[in-house]
């Protein structure tokens, strides 16, 4: 779609975010930003419009020319492929900003990982993002440091990633045969999101740190 000037200020305005915010969470040049909105450009090039339209699609929706909403994201579906990536841009926006930005993950493989999927994880440590997750007993390949994971006995751990973040849970969608990346459905919802934590939280305290190196052991 093309997004107009006014709908941009709009959203812009919706979410309380300045042009620099939009700037820093797009990834795009603070200046295009502005001549768009001053009108001195008519349209945005289309990389830069949907650089612009990821980074506001998780609490913005546009409709028709004019219209500008913030979602009722209760609940919201991510359909198709590559929905766990898009799930981390959204920890990475959602957690912009945050007194002590965390994320939390369970049953999740770093060895499985996709390239999308291991370049967000390093954004995610770029902007000073903490990050905890829950891994397979015998799982040695690891992106983080030891204090970083815990490990789950192997007939509790499920490989379907579920992330917990400020009042957000997502969780993935995988196929039922080759468990594939197929979607994912995020809740946003404080007590929801609490209740997960807490589980998150006991299994924590209730479990090992993996061991200290390996040879396939990969910390970044």
């Amino acid at each position: 779609m093309r997004i107009t000037t006014n709908q941009l200020k709009a959203a812009r305005a919706l979410l309380d975010w300045t042009q620099e915010d939009l700037a820093n969470k797009a990834r795009v040049a603070l200046g295009t930003i502005q001549k768009f909105e001053n009108g001195i450009h008519s349209a945005l090039q289309g990389a830069t419009e949907a650089a612009i339209l990821k980074a506001l699609s998780p609490q913005i929706e546009f409709t028709g020319t004019r219209g500008v909403a913030l979602k009722s994201d209760e609940l919201v579906m991510l359909t198709g492929e590559s929905a766990f990536p898009r799930v981390l841009d959204d920890i990475i926006t959602t957690l912009s900003g945050a007194p002590k930005p965390e994320a939390l993950f369970a049953c999740v493989s770093d060895r499985l990982s996709p390239p999308a999927v291991v370049e967000n994880y390093r954004r995610l440590r770029k902007q000073g993002i903490a990050m905890r997750s829950l891994v397979r007993e015998g799982d040695t390949y690891l992106m983080g440091k030891p204090r970083e994971y815990r490990i789950l006995p192997a007939r509790y751990f499920h490989n379907n990633a579920i992330a917990i973040y400020q009042d957000k849970v997502a969780t993935m969608i995988l196929d039922p045969v080759t468990h594939e990346d197929r979607g994912a459905i995020i809740v946003r919802n404080a007590h929801v999101a609490a209740a997960q934590r807490n589980l998150f939280n006991f299994i924590w305290s209730q479990t090992p740190t993996p061991a200290q190196t390996t040879a396939e052991t990969r910390y970044e």
